[in-house]
């Protein structure tokens, strides 16, 4: 059954993806200038040339930023918008269970996110002039980071059907992240080490840091990859204790149906 809602979901994303190009190309476009703007202001403000690791960390964490705020966004947007229409109890009554509709949907749209930033990064390196060292391996603090985001996103999805908007709340989680995924945790030294295991998304940026700007395999960075395994399980762990949690109280309000 969850095989079956996976491949509804994706068949989903496909024909949206079709039926709506320009929506992937102005995303596209909109990413790719904020960053070129950001660059362009850097060299300015720095009087030269931004290059060699300091521009690959922010790239890196660019990149990863945009990739988590999607996957969050989209939990929110999808029970705002199945409130709105009416469907939100349908969601809830499945016999999957709302958990595992979001979880899938998620995971369908996992591959549209990776095409997306894929197009986003080589559009970055092209008009920066400054090329990464990508492979295969990268995927997996990627994938990591995302699911981390759906344990965010369940909180969010949480503080949606109980307060219903939240969209100044998805604005000032924007901003929050941008400052989280930027701020170099796993470079401080003392407790720092300590706070970049429970700050989400902070040991899997550096581990994507050290095997693409240091070309680090994952023995060589095994601290970071068990640190960001431990940093998954809790915020998907109290993403998905939350969500459940707050499924319970909406059911005993009967307020899923409202907005």
């Amino acid at each position: 059954m969850i095989l079956h809602a996976f491949i509804a979901e994706f068949r989903r994303n496909i024909i949206e993806f079709k039926r709506y190009p320009t929506e992937f190309i102005s995303q596209v476009f909109l990413v790719v200038v904020i960053f070129y703007g950001l660059f362009l202001g850097g060299k300015y403000i720095t009087g030269g040339e931004v290059f060699g690791d300091r521009l690959s960390g922010v790239v890196i964490g660019y990149v990863m930023w945009v990739l988590v705020l999607d996957a969050i966004g989209s939990m929110g947007y999808t029970i705002s918008e199945e409130s709105k229409n009416g469907n939100l109890e349908q969601v809830f009554l499945s016999p999957l269970g709302a958990t595992t509709v979001l979880f899938v949907r998620n995971l369908a749209n996992l591959v549209y996110l990776m095409f997306f930033i894929l197009i986003v990064v080589v559009f970055i390196m092209v008009l920066t002039g400054h090329y990464l060292s990508l492979s295969i391996m990268n995927l997996i603090p990627l994938l990591m980071a995302v699911g981390i985001a759906i344990g965010i996103g369940y909180i969010v999805a949480s503080m949606t059907i109980i307060f219903k908007r939240t969209d100044q709340f998805l604005n000032m989680i924007q901003f929050a992240l941008l400052f989280v995924i930027m701020t170099p945790f796993t470079d401080f030294g003392g407790n720092w080490s300590l706070v970049a295991i429970i700050v989400p998304f902070a040991p899997m940026v550096g581990l994507l840091k050290e095997m693409i700007i240091n070309d680090s395999s994952l023995l060589e960075t095994s601290l970071l990859f068990w640190w960001s395994c431990i940093n998954l399980i809790i915020w998907l762990g109290v993403g998905v204790f939350t969500f459940r949690l707050a499924n319970k109280r909406a059911r005993k309000m009967g307020t899923l149906g409202h907005y």
